[in-house]
């Protein structure tokens, strides 16, 4: 808790440091407010009305608390309110209004357009130290309710989206299982061949087996149970790998692949986590990838700090809004279940969250004449680390 000593002598108690905007046409009152309201590692700025006031906020939202004189020319106390509630964000700021008025009728109006506490003049500045420390423990405090209410409705969609994807990607697996099953139970007659649909059954266990697996990852990385393993790892050694691994895949989807990678990058990551990383991308563009184009992975230093590791494709690509959806869980360009291509929708946001717990970032971008660019940004090693052997960088 911090002490904080106005010029008078009188002490008020500030939980944190604390950013205050005081609006009031009486310079003298703001000269007296920024020295009785200072404390160590706070800030008080002035504004002599509610437009200056308003400008002030536009630029800088990171008040904590405005107080605000009632009457003043231009925008008055009241309309700054009011403005100061219609602007999504600057919603949630607290307002304390200051008035020399004694009627309930401006108090009444001041509440109506959104005023959080007022007092009157002349100011009590020790009484307001303290009206403004609980005026702000109450807005922290609001603060944590609504990120609390925000945190249990998205847990709520994810719930709900969970439930809805995972009985439709686990109905068409199972019903293979199933069926082929019974197939085989009557063809096992001397004359048939069930290798067929052992085929099947095996293939529809294996995509029903994937589809948990990465379920579970993706709850297990939102949860942050996943620890990374760190090592160093060239990063052309992740993109030929990848590379590799895909290569049937895109033979059967009709494109090539090509590999574009500096020799020389080193990452200290989890290699495994890189690598599903990239795998989520990759399959992502061969999902989307027309037959006979080209999708391209790379590595390549960017402004001397970071490895950017990109899956361009040329398929329809998506506008920003998309792109940015499509990094929410279980969500998809074509929406959750109504869709032209398949997957659960977790790729994106998986590669997005491995992406954060190195450092990194994930984005997205439509390239010129259609397609789409995923890039993984991550740290480059540093020159000390990359010269280690994995047992001491770990």
């Amino acid at each position: 808790m911090l002490l904080g000593r106005t010029n008078a002598g009188l002490v008020y108690l500030f939980e944190a440091p604390t950013r205050l905007l005081v609006v009031d046409d009486d310079p003298i009152l703001l000269e007296f407010a920024s020295a009785q309201l200072d404390h160590p590692g706070g800030e008080i700025v002035t504004a002599s009305d509610g437009e200056e006031a308003l400008a002030i906020l536009e630029r800088d939202p990171g008040f904590d608390l405005v107080v605000s004189d009632l009457e003043m020319p231009r925008m008055n106390g009241f309309a700054l309110v009011d403005a100061i509630r219609r602007n999504p964000r600057i919603a949630h700021l607290p307002v304390v209004v200051l008035t020399s008025r004694e009627d309930v009728f401006a108090i009444d109006r001041a509440y109506e357009v959104g005023a959080t506490s007022f007092t009157t003049k002349p100011v009590n500045w020790r009484l307001l130290g303290y009206q403004l420390r609980y005026v702000l423990r109450a807005a922290r405090m609001e603060a944590q309710m609504r990120a609390a209410h925000a945190r249990a409705e998205q847990a709520d969609r994810l719930k709900e989206s969970l439930l809805a994807l995972l009985q439709h990607e686990t109905r068409t697996p199972l019903n293979a299982i199933i069926g082929y099953s019974e197939l085989l139970q009557a063809a096992l007659a001397p004359a048939s061949d069930p290798r067929a649909y052992v085929d099947t059954i095996v293939e529809a266990a294996r995509g029903l087996n994937d589809t948990l697996r990465r379920v579970f990852t993706f709850a297990q990385l939102n949860a942050e149970t996943i620890t990374l393993d760190r090592e160093i790892v060239r990063a052309v050694d992740l993109v030929e790998d990848e590379a590799r691994r895909r290569r049937r895949a895109a033979a059967a989807a009709g494109v090539a692949l090509r590999v574009d990678a500096d020799a020389d990058l080193v990452l200290d990551v989890d290699s495994g986590q890189i690598a599903a990383a990239l795998g989520e991308l990759t399959a992502n563009a061969l999902r989307h990838a027309p037959a006979g184009t080209t999708i391209a992975l790379s590595a390549r230093l960017h402004a001397g700090r970071d490895v950017r590791l990109e899956v361009s494709d040329c398929g329809p690509g998506l506008d920003a809004e998309t792109a940015a959806r499509c990094r929410e869980p279980f969500m998809q360009a074509d929406g959750v279940l109504v869709r032209r291509t398949g997957g659960l929708g977790l790729g994106l946001p998986t590669a997005h969250r491995i992406a954060e717990m190195h450092g990194g970032t994930l984005t997205l971008t439509p390239r010129p004449g259609g397609g789409l660019v995923a890039t993984l940004a991550l740290p480059l090693a540093s020159a000390s680390a990359a010269g280690r052997p994995r047992e001491a960088a770990e």
